[in-house]
C-alpha cells in the first residue's frame, strides 16, 4: 500500500482527519477486490470490508455509502453516479474507491490499455466538483494510468491487491492509526506509449522481441528522460524525512553504505532509504542508475537514525555476453541514496577493483580493441598511425572516435599490402594465447 499524493484541504485539514459526515463511494469499498484473477484465487475464511472497517473506526460519524458504479451490466450508471454525487455533496469528506474488476484484468488476458474505466473517471470529476476534500483509494493488480486522477482529489492511496485484511489496513491508514511507508514497485507512466515494451509487445505469431534490453522499468524512463506520473520507489508519509549524511566504503565482497536520516515532521514514521548505483564512461551499455539495495528506519519526531546496508559486490557486476559470465568493471561507481528513483538526496563514489575483460581477437574485432590489447596494440600501432596520417592529409583529423566501429578485418583487406606476410595471423595468435584463447578466428 502506498500513499501517492497528499495535500492540505480547506482550513488546513488533512485527509484522514475526524469528520462528522463521511461519504464512502465506490463498489470496491463494499465488495473488495483483494486478490488476482484466474488461478491465483483462494477461498479466504474472512475478508475485511473497507466500508465496515471505516464505520468501526468512526462510531460517532455519519458514514453514508453509494456504489457510484457497478460491475453489474444491468445497473443504471446515471442513477448510481447521481446518488454518489449527492452523498459527496452532503459530507465533510468523501472517500472514493476506484479500480479494476476481475473481468478487466485476469490471468492469461493481456489488457489493451492501462486506463481506469471511463465511467469511474467521470464519477471522480463529478465527486470532486462538489466535494474538494476527496480521497481516492485504488484497487488494481497491474499499473493504471493516473494522469487523469492526480489533479482532482486531496489524496491518493494505492491499495493495489492487499489480500483478505486489506479493508482494515486501508482504514488504519485513512484514519492515521498507521503511518504509511509503502513504496511503488513499478513506474506509473504518463501514457502507455511511454512504456519500454510498447512497440514490441504483443509481437506477432507468438514471438516477442525484448527490444528494451536491460532498460526495463524505471531504467527506461531515466535513460530517455521521460516524465512520469509517479516514479519507481515513490511513496508518501504523514511525516517528512531529511537525509543528513552518506558514507560509502568498499569492504571485500560488499560495499557498506551508511545513511543518517532525520524525522523532520510531527509524526513517528518509517523511512525506506533506496540505494542506486551508476557509472560514467563505462565500456558496456548501462542504465543511468540501478537499484542495488534499500534499508528502513523507524523514527520518532525529531529523532535521527542510521540506515546501514551491506550491498553485495555482485550488484555492481554486469553480464558479459561473449565471455558468458559476470564481472566487475573496475573503477569509480556512484552510489546515491534517495526516497525514490527520482528523489535522490545524497551521493558519493566508491572505487572497486575489477578486471579488464579480454576477448578473442579476429576479423570482427574493432581497431580500437586491437590497439587496446597489450600484445596486438604495439604490433599494429605504427601501421595504423601511418595509414591514418595519409588519409588525414594536411588537416588535423581525430580518427580515435571511429576506431571502435571500424572492423579490423575490413581494414586489413584494403591495406594488407602494407603489412608483412603472416604478421596478422602471428600477432593475433600470440595475443589470443596470452588472453587464454588457443585459436585465431581470422
Amino acid at each position: 500500500m502506498q500513499a501517492l499524493r497528499r495535500r492540505r484541504g480547506p482550513h488546513g485539514h488533512r485527509a484522514g482527519d475526524p469528520a462528522q459526515r463521511l461519504a464512502v463511494i465506490g463498489e470496491f469499498a463494499a465488495r473488495p477486490r483483494y486478490q488476482g484473477g484466474g488461478s491465483s484465487h483462494v477461498n479466504a475464511i474472512r475478508v475485511d470490508v473497507a466500508l465496515d472497517e471505516i464505520r468501526a473506526r468512526a462510531p460517532r460519524a455519519e458514514v453514508s455509502y453509494a456504489a457510484g458504479f457497478s460491475s453489474d451490466k444491468e445497473a443504471d450508471p446515471a442513477a448510481l453516479r447521481a446518488q454518489a454525487v449527492r452523498a459527496a455533496a452532503d459530507a465533510d469528506v468523501a472517500v472514493l474507491f476506484l479500480g479494476l474488476f476481475d473481468s478487466q484484468e485476469s490471468e492469461g488476458v493481456d489488457r489493451a490499455d492501462i486506463e481506469l474505466p471511463a465511467d469511474q473517471l467521470g464519477l471522480l470529476d463529478a465527486v470532486v466538483a462538489v466535494q474538494p476534500r476527496t480521497v481516492v483509494v485504488l484497487s488494481h493488480g497491474g499499473v493504471v494510468r493516473l494522469a487523469p486522477v492526480v489533479a482532482g482529489p486531496s489524496a491518493i492511496l494505492d491499495g493495489a491487491l492487499l489480500g483478505q485484511a486489506g479493508g482494515s489496513a486501508l482504514a488504519d491508514v485513512l484514519f492515521g492509526i498507521v503511518n504509511p511507508s509503502g513504496r511503488l514497485t513499478e513506474t506509473v507512466p504518463e501514457r502507455l506509449p511511454d512504456a519500454p515494451s510498447f512497440t514490441n509487445f504483443p509481437g506477432e505469431r507468438m514471438h516477442v522481441r525484448y527490444g528494451e534490453g536491460i532498460l526495463v522499468g524505471y531504467r527506461w524512463y531515466d535513460a530517455r528522460s521521460i516524465d512520469v506520473t509517479f516514479p519507481f520507489g515513490h511513496g508518501l508519509s504523514y511525516t517528512t524525512f531529511a537525509y543528513d549524511s552518506l558514507t560509502v566504503e568498499a569492504q571485500g565482497d560488499t560495499v557498506d553504505v551508511r545513511v543518517t536520516v532525520r524525522n523532520t515532521g510531527e509524526r513517528a514514521g518509517r523511512e525506506i532509504v533506496q540505494l542506486y548505483a551508476s557509472r560514467d564512461r563505462s565500456t558496456v551499455v548501462r542504465a543511468p542508475q540501478w537499484l542495488v539495495g534499500f534499508g528502513t528506519v523507524d523514527l520518532a519526531p525529531g529523532q535521527s537514525g542510521e540506515v546501514v546496508v551491506a550491498v553485495p559486490r555482485r550488484e555492481f557486476e554486469h553480464w558479459d555476453e561473449e565471455l558468458q559470465r559476470w564481472l566487475v568493471e573496475g573503477g569509480a561507481f556512484r552510489v546515491a541514496a534517495g526516497a525514490s528513483s527520482r528523489d535522490i538526496r545524497l551521493s558519493d563514489t566508491v572505487e572497486l577493483h575489477g578486471e579488464t575483460a579480454r576477448y578473442r581477437l579476429g576479423a570482427d574485432s574493432s581497431i580500437g580493441e586491437i590497439l587496446a590489447d597489450p600484445i596486438a596494440g604495439p604490433a599494429f600501432r605504427e601501421v595504423f598511425a601511418a595509414m591514418f596520417e595519409q588519409f588525414s592529409g594536411a588537416e588535423e583529423t581525430d580518427f580515435a572516435p571511429m576506431l571502435d566501429s571500424l572492423p579490423f578485418g575490413r581494414f586489413v583487406s584494403t591495406t594488407g599490402s602494407a603489412l608483412p606476410a603472416g604478421m596478422v595471423d602471428d600477432v593475433l595468435a600470440r595475443a589470443n594465447a596470452a588472453n587464454g584463447f588457443q585459436e585465431n578466428r581470422t
